[in-house]
């Protein structure tokens, strides 16, 4: 079983490994978008908690 420690870095990970994938084989602009959108989220949550320290 996973710790709760882990849960979050995992996600991050999962989602900028899925970013990059669509990024890489995706051919049409909906895939483009939604990598964009994916490899954003983890970015703005760091700025979140960066802004918060």
């Amino acid at each position: 079983m996973i710790s709760r420690l882990w849960r979050g870095p995992l996600a991050m990970a999962a989602l900028t490994l899925f970013g990059l994938l669509a990024a890489l084989l995706g051919q049409t602009e909906g895939w483009w978008i939604v990598s964009w959108i994916a490899l954003s989220i983890p970015l703005a949550m760091i700025a979140v908690r960066w802004a918060r320290s």
